[in-house]
C-alpha cells in the first residue's frame, strides 16, 4: 500500500479544494476532517471518500463559496447559516462558539442549517471532551437511503450521532456511529472494489436483499436502519435536532455539558477513568489482549500516526486520489519508499 507524509495529504487536499473554488481557510477545515478519518482507521471517510466531496463541489451540491453566518449568539445558543456549504465550516463556528459557552455557563447548544455533508462527527465531539465537556452531536439530510422500519421508501440520510466524555489517565471516550445497518461510503466503496455486503443490511427497492454492491442505486435501494426499529428512532431524532430544529433539510446539532456543574470536574474525571477501569478489566475472550471502549483505538492509532508523521493509504483511497489529479490537475503526493 503506498505511504504518503501527512504533509503531502493535507497539501494535495487543499490544494484540490482550492481548485474546485474554495477559499484556502476552508480547504485547510475539511482537509482537517478528511485526514482526521483516515488517521482513526475509517477510510471510507476518508481520502477515499475525499473524492466524493470534490464531485459535490464541482456538481453543485456542495457550494464551494459559502457565505457562511452567525445569526443567533446568545449566552448558550448558537445558531449558524450554513448557506449550503460543507458542514465542517458551519461545525467549526458552533464547535469554537459552545465551548466558550459551556464553559461559561454550564451548558450550550449549536445549530447548524442549509449546510452539506459534515464527514464525521468525532472531530467536533473530541474537542469538547479535550475541554473537559461532555458532548452530543448528531447529523441529519433527508435523503432516500435509510427506510422507516416496514417501510419501502428512504426517508433518511445515514444521520449520524456521536458522543463524547473527557477522562483523566484515560483518552476521552468517543462514540460516533451512523444510524443506518452499514455507512454508505462503505457501501460505495464496496462497489467501488467490486466486494459483497453483507445480507441483511441492504435491500433492493422491492424489499429483497442486496448483497452485491455494485446492484446499489442511490435513491431506489434502501440502507436498512441499525438495530432495525431502534436505529428507525435514532435516525428520526437524528433528523428532529438536526432539521426539524434547524428548519432546513440537512443540518446538524451540538450539545455540551459541563460535567463541573454537576461535580468538581477533577471528581468526574477520576470518576470516568474508575469506569473504564472497570469495563476494561471484565473477562476476555479467547484472543483477545485487551478490552477497548469506544473510541480507544482509534485515538491510539491517529496518536501514533501523527507522531510518525505518515500513513499508508488503501489501494481504493490512492486511485481516488489519481482520479482527481487527473481530472483538475493537482499534483500527486510522492509515495514514500
Amino acid at each position: 500500500m503506498p505511504e504518503i507524509t501527512i504533509t503531502d495529504a493535507m497539501k494535495f487536499m487543499e490544494d484540490a479544494l482550492v481548485k474546485v473554488g474554495s477559499p484556502a481557510v476552508n480547504a485547510s477545515q475539511v482537509a482537517e476532517v478528511i485526514l482526521d478519518s483516515e488517521l482513526r482507521g475509517s477510510p471510507d471517510h476518508g481520502l477515499y471518500f475525499f473524492k466524493l466531496v470534490i464531485d459535490w463541489y464541482q456538481n453543485g451540491t456542495i457550494n464551494p463559496d459559502p457565505k457562511t453566518e452567525v445569526i443567533k449568539d446568545s449566552a448558550m445558543t448558537t445558531i449558524v447559516e450554513g448557506d449550503d456549504g460543507c458542514g465542517v465550516i458551519g461545525m467549526n463556528i458552533a464547535v469554537e462558539k459552545s465551548i466558550a459557552k459551556a464553559n461559561t455557563v454550564g451548558m450550550a447548544a449549536g445549530s447548524v442549517r442549509n449546510s452539506g455533508n459534515v464527514i464525521a462527527l468525532a472531530p467536533y465531539v473530541q474537542r469538547a471532551a479535550e475541554e473537559g465537556l461532555i458532548a452530543f452531536a448528531c447529523s441529519a439530510f433527508r435523503h432516500p437511503i435509510i427506510p422507516p422500519t416496514g417501510g419501502l421508501t428512504g426517508k433518511f440520510g445515514t444521520n449520524p450521532i456521536a458522543y463524547a466524555a473527557p477522562a483523566g489517565k484515560y483518552a476521552p471516550y468517543i462514540l460516533d456511529m451512523a444510524t443506518s445497518s452499514i455507512a454508505a461510503a462503505k457501501v460505495w466503496e464496496a462497489a467501488t472494489n467490486d466486494q459483497t455486503i453483507p445480507a441483511g443490511l441492504v435491500e433492493k427497492s422491492d424489499g429483497t436483499p442486496l448483497t452485491n454492491a455494485t446492484d446499489y442505486e442511490l435513491g431506489s435501494s434502501l440502507i436498512l436502519p441499525m438495530a432495525g426499529a431502534r436505529g428507525y428512532g435514532l435516525a428520526l431524532m437524528s433528523d428532529i435536532f438536526g432539521n426539524v430544529l434547524s428548519g432546513s433539510d440537512w443540518g446538524h446539532f451540538l450539545w455540551l455539558i459541563n460535567p463541573d456543574e454537576f461535580r468538581p470536574i477533577d471528581e468526574f474525571k477520576l470518576a470516568m477513568d474508575t469506569e473504564l477501569d472497570r469495563v476494561k478489566s471484565g473477562k476476555k475472550k479467547p484472543g483477545i489482549d485487551e478490552i477497548f471502549y469506544p473510541g480507544e483505538r482509534s485515538q491510539r492509532r491517529m496518536a501514533k500516526l501523527r507522531s510518525e508523521g505518515s500513513l499508508q493509504l488503501g489501494d481504493t483511497a490512492w486511485q481516488a486520489m489519481e482520479v482527481i489529479s487527473q481530472t483538475i490537475g493537482v499534483k500527486m503526493p510522492s509515495s514514500i519508499d
